[in-house]
């Protein structure tokens, strides 16, 4: 672990820790050796499935085809803040949730733009730097806002549809935010922050949760949480425990089970069933990955760069050596999970974009999936709208970065617009 006392001054009101930021993709046919299903065994009575670092079934190429791109330098009509999350409909109509310029753009499937949902505001159907978004069980759009934590709600049309909002028992001083929204099988399941503060004591209180919500907002199971106290007498901003938590770590099958990679060392899934029981616990063996000099310096300026907002100037920071094993995880429709590692970003050498490890819904270690598109897995990101379409964000890292005040490199060097690619999967 890395101290590292910060440069940075004392500028702005609070602003809360942001999603940890990771870069999504991968698939691919090759000639690896299979290797044999993972070992079942029982622990505790608990269910794990413990695979090796080979998939059975190989390695299996994808090749991605262009349908339509927008924004960038060439396009004179279109233009996006910081893309963070994308969305499609069963008309096939695109969603693309834009952080910066709070705002929901949605194309049709051949790339048009057909309409602008939402917009920068605190009145009916407006929000600010909204951090997530997902369909909602009532037929509505739900746009996660960071903070005040809410969700507010919108028609497929644009027309405001009230909020919905986690009950939490927040402390007096306190408040609440927001991160994540995942709706699947029945089963509402939100993450966000509980933040106390206790003048008397000297301290803040920090409670980070993953659970699930009734519709009215009533909490029905914690899966995940972690508490983290700070002393005003002590002030350190540490990465461990101020922003390693399992917001892009974490989804929820159409089932309803959650799905979580809960360490950050220590390549380990779990399951839950919708009521809070664990079903099993995922393994694979992995070495994680030390972090290079450009992520150090990418870390530094982005944990200076939130501790000045947060705190008085010269407070110290800590840095990890090494980037989480799960960086990424998804579930599809047919109960597959899809997991992304630091080594297919940071360490990636191999032909194509970066490369996805793919686990059977029963947690077996079946194949990688690689995909062949153009990009840089370090500063552009791949979302994934359906099991057949991704969109590749041009750029996305550093416009992120650049949002939040911090740098990823030449700060001479003026970023290119973002840009959008949808590709089919083939």
């Amino acid at each position: 672990m890395r101290r590292v006392t910060p440069t940075s001054h004392y500028q702005r009101p609070l602003a809360l820790i942001l999603i940890g930021l990771a870069v999504v993709v991968g698939l691919a046919v090759a000639g690896s050796v299979p290797a044999r299903a993972g070992e079942e065994v029982t622990v505790d009575g608990v269910l794990h499935v413990r695979n090796t670092d080979q998939p059975s079934r190989g390695v299996r190429t994808v090749q991605l085809e262009e349908l339509w791109q927008a924004g960038g330098e060439d396009d004179e009509e279109i233009f996006f803040g910081v893309i963070n999350k994308v969305l499609v409909d069963d008309a096939n109509d695109i969603y693309l949730l834009d952080q910066q310029l709070s705002e929901i753009m949605v194309f049709s499937a051949d790339g048009e733009l057909i309409k602008t949902l939402g917009r920068e505001g605190e009145g009916p159907g407006e929000f600010r730097r909204p951090a997530d978004m997902a369909f909602m069980p009532d037929g509505t759009i739900g746009v996660v806002q960071t903070f005040p934590g809410k969700v507010i709600k919108l028609g497929l049309d644009g027309t405001p549809a009230g909020t919905w909002q986690p009950t939490r028992d927040a402390a007096e001083g306190g408040f609440f935010a927001m991160v994540n929204l995942r709706p699947a099988g029945g089963n509402l399941v939100a993450s966000g922050i509980d933040i106390a503060v206790d003048q008397a004591a000297g301290e803040v209180r920090r409670h980070s949760f993953l659970s699930s919500f009734d519709p009215a907002g009533k909490l029905l199971v914690e899966y995940v949480a972690r508490d983290v106290t700070m002393s005003f007498q002590d002030i350190k901003f540490k990465e461990m425990e101020l922003m390693d938590f399992i917001w892009r770590r974490m989804d929820v099958a159409p089932d309803g089970r959650v799905v979580v990679a809960i360490p950050r060392y220590g390549y380990q899934i779990t399951v839950f069933a919708p009521d809070g029981t664990v079903e099993r616990v995922i393994e694979r063996a992995y070495e994680s990955w030390d972090r290079d000099e450009e992520i150090t310096e990418l870390w530094t300026s982005i944990l200076e760069t939130t501790a000045s907002t947060q705190a008085p100037p010269g407070t110290p920071i800590e840095i990890e050596d090494r980037e989480p094993d799960v960086e990424f995880l998804r579930v599809t429709t047919d109960g597959a999970i899809w997991v992304l590692t630091s080594r297919a970003i940071y360490a990636h050498t191999d032909e194509g974009f970066t490369t996805y490890d793919v686990f059977d819904p029963n947690g077996h270690f079946v194949e990688q999936v690689r995909f062949m598109c153009e990009g840089d897995p370090r500063d552009d990101m791949l979302f994934f709208g359906s099991d057949d379409l991704v969109f590749l964000v041009e750029g996305f890292m550093s416009a992120a970065l650049s949002g939040m005040g911090a740098s990823s490199g030449d700060e001479d060097e003026e970023a290119e617009p973002m840009k959008i690619i949808c590709y089919r999967m083939r």
